[in-house]
C-alpha cells in the first residue's frame, strides 16, 4: 500500500515537471514583447516598408485570442485520446512545427496567421492540460500546481528571449528612429533582420525537441475528465446487458408456456377417447356408492334411536326409585320443620349479652372509621409529594429529552451543512450551469481591468525605454529578460499563497501595488536602473495576477469545470491586450504612454471597488441537490422496471413448474 502510494506521488511530481518543460517551450506568447520590433522590421524591409510596431503589436491580441479558444479544446482533447501525454504530444508538436513554418511567411498576414493564430491555438491546447492533471495529483495545492507551471509559461520570454536577441544581434546594433515615432533595424543594422529566420527556426526546433520528451512524463489519472463518464457508461451498458438478458429470460420462458400448452393440448386429445369409455364405469360406481352411503346411514339411524330408548328406561327407573326414597323421609322430616318454626325465646342473660356484643361492635366501627379518615389524610399528602417529585421528574426528564433532541438536530444540521460545504467545493455540475451565473463574466471583467496595466508595459517596453531615453538594444533585451524572470517567478509565489490566504485578499493586495507603479512609471526616466526595477516589479505584480486566474477559475467553477472554462479568462486576457493594442495605435502619438497610464490607473481603481463589493462565491450545491433528486427519481423508476420484469420472470417460471 505504501509503495504504491509513493509510486502515484512521483507520477504526479514527474507530472509538475514535464508541466513546467511543456510551458517554457510553450510561451511564445509572451515572447512577443520581445521578438516584435525584429519581426516587424524583418517584414519591412522585405517587401512591406509602411508596417509600424504598433501594427505587429496586433498579433499579440490575436494571438492570446486563438490561445484562448485552444484551452477548452486540449481539456476536450483528454477526453477523446483517454491519455493526456496525447494530446499534449500532438498539440506541442504542431506548435514547434508552426514557430518553424512561420520563418518562411513572405507577408506579414501570413506570418500572423501562422505564427498568430494557429500557433495560439495550437500552445492554448498545451497551456492548461498540465495544470489540470497536477490538479488531480495534488488537489490540496492547486495554487502551487498553478505557479509552478506558469513559471515555466513566462520563462520562456527570458529564455528564449535572450537566446533569440542573441541569434539576431550577436554585434549589439542599435534601432534607427523612423518618422512613424518608432525605431527599427534597418539600414547599417538591417544584417538584424535579416537573421530573424534562422532564429525562429532554431527555437522551433528547440521547442519541438524538449516538448516532445516532456509529453511522455505527464501521466494519467483516474479522475480525469472523460473517465467518469466512461465508467457510467459502463454501468449503463451492464445495467442495459441484464436487462436485455431479463427480457431474453422472458422471451424464452413464454416459449417454453407456449411449449406446454401446446403439449397439453395434445395431451388432451389424446384422452378424450379414454375419458367418453370411464365415464360409464365412473357413473354406475358412483351410483353403487350412493346406495351404500344410504343404507349405511338408515341403519346408523336406527342404532341411534335404540340407543336412546335404553336412556329414557334408565330415566324412568331412576325417578320412580327417587320417589319412594322422599316418600319415606317425608314424616321424619317433619317433626324437624315445626320445631323450627315455634317462637321459642333466648335467655336473659344470653340477650343482654347480645346488647354488649353490639355495643362493643359499634365503638369498634366507630375507631376504625376515624383511623380510616387519618390514614386517608396521610395518604393524600403523601400522594400530592408523591406527585410533585413525579412531576419534577417528568419535568426534569422532558428537559433531557429535549436538550438532546436539539443536539441531534444541530449534529444533523452540522451534518448537512458538511454535505453543502461539500458539493461547493465541488464546482459547476456542468459547462452551462456555470456560463448562466453573472459572477463568472464579471470575474472576468474582473480580470480584464486588472491585466490591462502590465499588458501595456508586457507589449511595448522597448518602445516606452526608447521613449525614455534608453536605447540601447542591449539594455532593452536586458530589462526583457528580467520582465520574463519576474513574471515566471511570480506566478508559484502568489499562486502558492492562494493556498493560505483567500484570493480576495490577495487580488487587493496586487491591484494596490499596481496602483503604486503605475503612478510612480513616468519617474523613471531618469535612470536606468530605477526603470528595469519598476518593470521587474510590474511584471511580478502582472504575473501574480495571471498565476491566480487558473485558481481562481478552478475555485469559483471547480477543478474539471474550471479547466475547460479557464479559456475564456484568456479571452479576458485577449482583450486586455486588445485594449492595450488600441490605445497604443490611436492615442500614443496624441497623448503619449504617460498619459495612458492614467487610464490603466481607472481601470485598476474600477477593479479595486467591484473586488471589494463582490463575493467571487457560488452555491453549487443547490445544483447538485436537484441532480441528485432526478437521480433517484430515475433510478427508483429503472429498478421498479427491473423488479417488475423480475417478479414477472419468476412468476412465469412457478407456472411452468407447475405445468410440468
Amino acid at each position: 500500500m505504501i509503495k504504491k502510494s509513493s509510486t502515484i506521488k512521483i507520477k504526479g511530481i514527474l507530472t509538475i515537471i514535464a508541466g513546467f518543460l511543456l510551458n517554457i517551450t510553450n510561451g511564445s506568447i509572451f515572447l512577443w514583447g520581445t521578438i516584435n520590433i525584429y519581426i516587424t522590421s524583418y517584414f519591412r524591409q522585405k517587401n512591406d516598408p509602411d508596417l509600424s510596431l504598433s501594427i505587429g503589436g496586433a498579433i499579440f491580441p490575436l494571438m492570446t485570442a486563438a490561445f484562448a479558444t485552444g484551452v477548452p479544446l486540449g481539456i476536450k482533447g483528454i477526453k477523446i485520446f483517454g491519455q493526456a501525454r496525447y494530446i499534449l504530444l500532438i498539440s506541442s508538436a504542431i506548435s514547434s512545427l508552426l514557430v518553424i513554418f512561420s520563418s518562411y511567411a513572405q507577408k506579414f498576414y501570413q506570418f500572423a496567421i501562422i505564427y498568430g493564430v494557429l500557433n495560439g491555438l495550437a500552445a492554448g491546447c498545451i497551456c492548461f492540460i498540465p495544470i489540470y492533471m497536477g490538479y488531480l495529483h495534488f488537489p490540496n495545492n492547486k495554487g502551487l500546481i498553478s505557479g509552478i507551471n506558469t513559471c515555466g509559461f513566462s520563462f520562456c520570454s527570458f529564455l528564449f528571449g535572450l537566446l533569440f536577441t542573441k541569434l539576431v544581434n550577436p554585434d549589439g546594433l542599435l534601432q534607427n528612429s523612423n518618422p512613424d515615432g518608432y525605431s527599427y533595424f534597418d539600414g547599417d543594422s538591417i544584417s538584424v533582420a535579416q537573421n530573424v529566420p534562422e532564429a525562429l527556426r532554431t527555437i522551433g526546433y528547440i521547442f519541438l525537441s524538449v516538448s516532445i520528451c516532456a509529453s511522455f512524463l505527464v501521466f494519467y489519472h483516474p479522475n480525469q475528465i472523460g473517465e467518469e463518464e466512461k465508467r457510467l457508461k459502463k454501468q449503463l451498458q451492464l445495467a442495459q446487458q441484464e436487462k436485455k438478458h431479463l427480457q431474453d429470460n422472458l422471451i424464452s420462458i413464454e416459449q417454453e408456456i407456449k411449449q406446454v400448452e401446446s403439449n397439453n393440448e395434445q395431451n388432451i386429445k389424446q384422452f378424450q377417447d379414454q375419458q367418453a369409455q370411464l365415464q360409464n364405469y365412473q357413473q354406475h360406481s358412483q351410483h353403487c356408492q350412493e346406495m351404500l352411503i344410504h343404507n349405511q346411514q338408515i341403519i346408523v339411524q336406527k342404532i341411534r334411536i335404540s340407543e336412546i330408548e335404553e336412556q329414557v328406561l334408565q330415566e324412568k327407573i331412576e325417578i320412580s326409585h327417587k320417589k319412594d326414597e322422599q316418600t319415606s323421609q317425608a314424616y321424619a322430616n317433619q317433626i324437624i320443620i315445626d320445631e323450627i318454626q315455634c317462637n321459642v325465646e333466648y335467655p336473659t342473660n344470653v340477650r343482654d349479652k347480645k346488647t354488649s356484643v353490639e355495643k362493643d361492635f359499634q365503638k369498634m366501627l366507630e375507631q376504625m372509621q376515624n383511623e380510616h379518615q387519618n390514614h386517608n389524610k396521610e395518604q393524600h399528602i403523601n400522594v400530592n409529594v408523591q406527585e410533585n417529585e413525579i412531576n419534577a421528574q417528568t419535568a426534569s426528564e422532558d428537559l433531557a429529552k429535549k436538550e438532546e433532541q436539539i443536539k441531534e438536530e444541530l449534529k444533523m444540521a452540522k451534518k448537512q451543512q458538511e454535505e453543502i460545504d461539500e458539493l461547493d467545493k465541488l464546482g459547476a455540475p456542468n459547462i452551462l450551469t456555470a456560463l448562466k451565473q453573472p459572477k463568472f463574466y464579471l470575474s472576468i471583467f474582473l480580470a480584464i481591468l486588472c491585466l490591462s496595466f502590465g499588458s501595456l508595459i508586457n507589449a511595448n517596453y522597448k518602445s516606452i525605454a526608447k521613449d525614455y531615453g534608453f536605447k540601447s538594444d542591449s539594455f532593452q533585451a536586458i530589462v526583457g529578460s528580467l520582465a520574463g524572470i519576474a513574471n515566471g517567478i511570480s506566478r508559484p509565489i502568489w499562486a502558492g499563497l492562494l493556498d493560505k490566504f483567500k484570493y480576495k485578499n490577495l487580488l487587493i493586495l496586487v491591484i494596490c501595488l499596481q496602483i503604486a507603479t503605475c503612478l510612480s512609471l513616468q519617474a523613471t526616466n531618469q535612470s536606468m536602473v530605477f526603470f528595469a526595477v519598476w518593470v521587474f516589479l510590474i511584471q511580478f505584480f502582472y504575473g501574480g495576477v495571471l498565476g491566480m486566474l487558473p485558481a481562481f477559475s478552478a475555485q469559483l467553477n471547480g477543478v474539471k469545470i474550471g479547466s475547460q472554462l479557464f479559456g475564456f479568462y484568456f479571452y479576458g486576457f485577449s482583450i486586455a491586450n486588445l485594449i492595450q493594442f488600441i490605445l497604443v495605435l490611436e492615442l500614443k502619438k496624441e497623448i503619449g504612454f504617460n498619459n495612458i497610464f492614467y487610464i490603466c490607473l481607472g481601470q485598476l481603481v474600477l477593479a479595486l471597488i467591484i473586488i471589494n463589493y463582490f463575493q467571487f462565491k457560488i452555491k453549487w450545491s443547490k445544483y447538485y441537490l436537484v441532480q441528485k433528486q432526478e437521480t433517484l427519481k430515475t433510478q427508483s423508476n429503472e429498478n421498479i422496471q427491473i423488479n417488475t420484469i423480475s417478479s414477472e420472470i419468476n412468476q412465469l417460471k412457478l407456472v411452468v413448474t407447475s405445468t410440468q
